[in-house]
This record gives C-alpha cells, structure tokens and sequence, in this order.
C-alpha cells in the first residue's frame, strides 16, 4: 500500500486525519509521515483492512451488503496487503 492509497482509503471513511491516526494507535505526525511515504508499513495496511471491515460491520447486520460483494470487498483488500494484484484499481 502506497501514502496515496493510505490517503483514499481514509478519505473513503469520511475521516480526518486525526481520526485516522487515532484508530491507527499513532501520533498525527506519525500518520502525515505514512500518507507521504511511497510505501507504508506492512502492519499499518493490514490494519487499515481491520478497521475497513469494522466499519462494514453494521452493513453487514442490516443486510445492506450482499455475501458476494463483501467476498469481492475481502479479495481486493487483502490482494492489496500481501502484495498480490488482483487486476482492479481498489483503493487507488
């Protein structure tokens, strides 16, 4: 995962940067630093698909996400951690 990518998937969340460095357990400074880095941390992309999940939680409740999209959701995600391209621009 890329700064960039670190960038849109915050903003997808609708949270500042502030949010984001909290629900990351990091200090603002800190999290500036990742959004600017050509790569981030391994451990930070994987949270971010922890904290992603989390907040498809009550989608997932209420039935407004369907099995197969959450599957397609799940797929992309983790194709984007582990460094595996799955040939869709997801998150960038």
């Amino acid at each position: 995962m890329t700064g960039w990518q670190l960038r849109l998937w915050r903003r997808s969340l609708l949270w500042s940067r502030d949010r984001a460095a909290e629900e990351l357990g990091v200090s603002l400074r800190t999290y500036k630093d990742y959004e600017n880095a050509e790569r981030v941390k391994r451990s930070v992309a994987m949270a971010t698909v922890t904290l992603s999940l989390i907040n498809v939680m009550p989608a997932l409740k209420s039935d407004q996400l369907s099995k197969d999209l959450l599957l397609q959701m799940l797929q992309k995600m983790t194709a984007e951690v582990s460094g595996k391209e799955t040939g869709n621009d997801f998150g960038r």
